[in-house]
C-alpha cells in the first residue's frame, strides 16, 4: 500500500520563485549570470583570452537548453562533438600541410563518417563550427586547447546553473494548467447543461481549454525528462507523484476539446434531436460536470484539503447512467460516444488517490 502523498499549497514566495522561474526574466537572469561567472572565472585566473570562448559556451548550454534535462542533453552533444572534430580535424590538416585544399576535402568526409557510426551522440550545429575553425588553427595548437577547454567547462558551468539559478518549475506550470483547463471545462459544459449556449459562448471556451491541454502536455513532458536526471532538484520531486494524474488530465481536456467541436459543428443537428433524448443527455453530462467539479477542486493544489473520502463516482454508476440513453440514429450515437469517453476518464481520474 503506498503511503498517502501529502503536499501542501506553496507558500507566496515559493509560488512567486516557481511563476519567475518559468519566465522569460528568469532565462535573461541565467544568460547574464553564465556570461558575467564564465567570463570572470578565466579572466582573474590569468586566462583572459579563454573567457570569451567559455563566456560563449555558457550562454549557449542555457539559451539552448531549455529544461534541466535540454541542457545536459546540449552538454553532452556539443561536447562531444568538439572533442571528436577539433582533435581528428587538427591531425588530418597536418597530414596534409602544406596542401590545405586536400586537407579540406578530407575533412566532411572523414568527420561524417565518425558521426555515421553514432548520430545520437553528435549534435550538427555544433560539430560543423570546430570542422571549419579547424582549417584557420591548422596547427596552432594553443588554439585547439582554448576551444576544447572553453567548450567542455562553459558548457558544465551553464548545465550547473541551469540546475541551480531558478531552474524551471515544470510541475508548478503543469498544475496551474489542470487548475485552468478544469476551469474552462466546467465553464463550457455548464453551459451546456443549462440550455442555453451560444456557439459565441463555447467556442473561446474551447480554444482555452485546447491552450491548457497543449501547455499541460508539454509540462508533464519536461517534467518526466527532468526525472531522469541524477541529480534532482526539489521542486522537481514534490510534484514526482502527480505525473500520472498530468497524464489522465491531459486525455480528459483533449477529449472534451473533441466534444465541444462536435457540438459546435454539429450544432444545429443536436437541436433537432428529440427533447426526451437530448434532456436525459444533458442530465447525464451535468451529472459528469458535478464530478468533475469535485475532482478538479481535489487536484487543486493551491488551498489544502482533505483526501476525499471515497471516489465521487464510479464504473457501475457511469454504466446506469449510459444505458438510459438509446442511440437510434448516427448522432445520438455520436453525442453519447463522447458522453461515454468523459466518464470513463473521470472514472480513471477518481480512481486515483486525490492529491497524487
Amino acid at each position: 500500500m503506498p503511503a498517502a502523498y501529502a503536499h501542501k499549497p506553496l507558500t507566496p514566495f515559493r509560488r512567486a520563485v516557481a511563476r519567475f522561474s518559468l519566465s522569460e526574466t528568469a532565462q535573461y537572469a541565467k544568460l547574464t549570470l553564465g556570461l558575467w561567472i564564465g567570463f570572470a572565472i578565466p579572466y582573474y585566473l590569468g586566462y583572459p583570452d579563454a573567457a570569451v570562448a567559455l563566456a560563449s559556451s555558457t550562454m549557449l548550454t542555457l539559451a539552448l537548453g531549455s529544461s534541466i534535462s535540454a541542457a545536459r542533453s546540449y552538454f553532452y552533444q556539443r561536447v562531444f562533438s568538439n572533442a571528436v572534430a577539433m582533435p581528428i580535424g587538427t591531425l588530418l590538416i597536418w597530414l596534409t600541410a602544406p596542401h590545405l585544399m586536400l586537407g579540406a576535402f578530407l575533412l566532411p568526409l572523414v568527420i561524417f563518417a565518425i558521426v555515421r557510426l553514432k548520430p545520437t551522440l553528435f549534435r550538427m550545429t555544433s560539430i560543423t563550427v570546430p570542422m571549419t575553425l579547424v582549417l584557420y588553427t591548422g596547427e596552432h595548437l594553443p588554439l585547439l586547447e582554448q576551444r576544447l577547454i572553453g567548450v567542455a567547462l562553459g558548457m558544465l558551468l551553464g548545465f550547473i546553473i541551469q540546475q541551480i539559478a531558478f531552474p524551471p518549475d515544470h510541475g508548478y506550470w503543469a498544475n496551474t494548467q489542470i487548475n485552468e483547463g478544469n476551469q474552462h471545462a466546467i465553464e463550457a459544459l455548464s453551459l451546456l447543461t443549462g440550455g442555453a449556449a451560444t456557439r459565441e459562448e463555447i467556442k473561446p471556451l474551447t480554444a482555452k481549454l485546447r491552450v491548457a491541454s497543449t501547455n499541460l502536455k508539454q509540462a508533464h513532458s519536461l517534467l518526466k525528462l527532468d526525472l531522469e536526471q541524477a541529480w534532482v532538484s526539489s521542486h522537481l520531486k514534490r510534484n514526482r507523484e502527480r505525473l500520472p494524474l498530468f497524464l489522465c488530465y491531459h486525455e480528459v481536456f483533449d477529449s472534451l476539446v473533441n466534444f465541444l467541436e462536435t457540438m459546435d459543428t454539429f450544432h444545429d443537428q443536436f437541436v433537432a434531436l428529440d427533447a426526451e433524448w437530448k434532456a436525459a443527455f444533458l442530465a447525464g453530462l451535468g451529472r459528469l460536470v458535478a464530478t468533475h467539479r469535485i475532482l478538479a477542486q481535489a487536484a487543486d493544489l493551491r488551498v489544502e484539503r482533505e483526501e476525499l473520502a471515497q471516489a465521487p463516482i464510479g464504473m457501475d454508476e457511469l454504466r446506469q447512467l449510459i444505458e438510459v440513453l438509446p442511440a437510434p440514429s448516427v448522432f445520438t450515437s455520436v453525442y453519447l460516444g463522447h458522453l461515454t469517453g468523459y466518464g470513463i476518464l473521470l472514472c480513471k481520474l477518481a480512481g486515483m488517490p486525490a492529491r497524487r
